[in-house]
């Protein structure tokens, strides 16, 4: 399977929400309650929302054979939103993008990546060095969540 990372594509507007509801639900179940993955990822999707911000964020995205299996957000030294189709976890994609952002990072003179990750998560950005730097207890929608934020110096 050949991963391809490319920079935002707008033919993919309805996906990116579509995966990202549908990641947390199915993979983040064992460390969240349902009334948590609701607060974070409302079932109900308002899509001209999320048109609205992938239009001013612009994610890069990973697609195999025409079909979106990740996406991330990167801005200046922070990731945001890093998300992998929870059927195609573990095969190289989260590496794939990850890789993506570094070699962006690099080519900008960041010389440390920040980023918000959740308990699920949290041992993937591990793997590739991050460093917890503080635990983060965030509200949504009368709901609160736990999360780190973590830092990766990149040599």
């Amino acid at each position: 399977m050949k991963i391809q990372i490319k920079s935002y594509d707008n033919s993919f507007k309805k996906d990116i929400p579509i995966l990202f509801t549908n990641t947390i639900h199915k993979t983040c179940s064992k460390d969240y309650t349902q009334a948590q993955l609701n607060a974070w990822a409302n079932p109900n999707i308002d899509f001209k929302i999320w048109e609205q911000r992938v239009a001013k964020t612009k994610p890069y995205l990973a697609i195999i054979q025409n079909k979106l299996v990740g996406f991330v957000e990167f801005y200046e030294d922070y990731i945001d939103c890093f998300y992998i189709h929870h059927e195609y976890q573990g095969m190289g994609i989260g590496k794939s993008l990850l890789e993506h952002v570094l070699s962006i990072a690099k080519k900008n003179n960041v010389f440390k990546i920040r980023v918000d990750v959740s308990i699920t998560a949290k041992p993937f950005f591990e793997k590739f060095g991050f460093k917890q730097i503080k635990i983060n207890h965030v509200k949504r929608c009368e709901e609160e969540l736990i999360n780190f934020s973590m830092e990766l110096d990149i040599k």
